[in-house]
């Protein structure tokens, strides 16, 4: 099941409603044993919403109503969309979870695209390769933010599934969230602003879980005019420097393994190895 921390930031993010937008089966102790949740994204771009759903082995059978739960869910949401424009739910599972992803099938759900776990030790790191000229490095601040939110934008408007985030969507995604680490984020300026960021969290319930002290590099990005400078590559670097000084042992991060921008491969070459892959599906709204 999903850690507290994990609940907690997603029930933070814009336009997200606990009472509506998540479901939760106990036991009779009390002990949450199967659960729903929705998250949603409503643009003039179009709409999407994600779909995640978790049931205990024992409660496996409540599964299929979670789907159908969060489905109709979503598309309550996605009523907003305007007419004409794409509305697109979306959901991810592990690619060894068979049962789980025949039920997505069943329920309509297509095949859309697969997704890598990438983690490396933080031992023995590699150097950081050089910044172009003119460009300098910063760790996160509050005064880069809104810079660091449009170069999100620009970076990955050409990215599979993505939608540009609205300015509350990015603080309650970041600065307001209590697994975000500023301290172990950086970002790249060069004259117009931000063009390069690596933006991280820490979630110690999973930490705790697990017995690793992991950092999850949970977005990395780069405006077009910047690509394949090493710029990703050296802000990646100083964040798992910044995280071995405060005593983690890993990174880990999530990579579309059809991106054009071949992202995986700039982090086989950082040492990462690939752990765990996700299959995502898909359904129009």
């Amino acid at each position: 099941m999903a850690g507290a921390e994990t609940y907690r930031w997603f029930a933070s993010q814009e336009g997200v409603d606990p009472g509506t937008d998540t479901l939760i089966a106990v036991d009779a102790d009390g002990e949450v044993r199967a659960e729903a949740a929705v998250f949603s994204q409503v643009t003039a771009q179009g709409g999407r919403a994600f779909l995640s759903t978790e049931a205990a082995p024992p409660f496996a059978h409540l599964r299929r109503f979670l789907i159908a739960w969060a489905e109709a869910r979503a598309r309550q949401a996605l009523s907003a969309v305007a007419p004409g424009l794409d509305r697109v739910i979306r959901s991810g599972v592990e690619e060894h979870r068979d049962a789980f992803r025949a039920e997505l099938m069943d329920a309509g759900f297509e095949e859309a695209r697969a997704f890598a776990t990438m983690r490396r030790s933080l031992a023995d790191l590699p150097p950081a390769p050089p910044l172009p000229p003119g460009i300098t490095v910063d760790t996160w601040s509050v005064a880069r933010d809104e810079s660091t939110r449009l170069a999100n934008n620009a970076s990955f408007s050409d990215h599979w599934g993505t939608f540009p985030m609205s300015e509350q969507m990015w603080v309650s995604s970041y600065r307001e969230s209590e697994i975000f680490r500023p301290d172990l984020s950086f970002v790249a300026v060069g004259p117009e602003g931000v063009v390069s960021f690596c933006m991280v969290e820490v979630e110690e319930d999973e930490n705790s879980r697990t017995g690793h002290r992991e950092v999850y590099i949970h977005r990395v990005g780069t405006l077009g005019p910047y690509r394949r400078r090493q710029i990703a590559s050296h802000l990646m670097v100083r964040t798992m420097e910044a995280a071995a000084a405060q005593h983690m042992d890993r990174a880990a991060l999530d990579v579309d393994e059809s991106s054009h921008t071949d992202a995986g491969e700039v982090y086989l070459r950082l040492g990462f190895e690939v752990t765990e892959r996700s299959i995502h599906y898909l359904k129009q709204g």
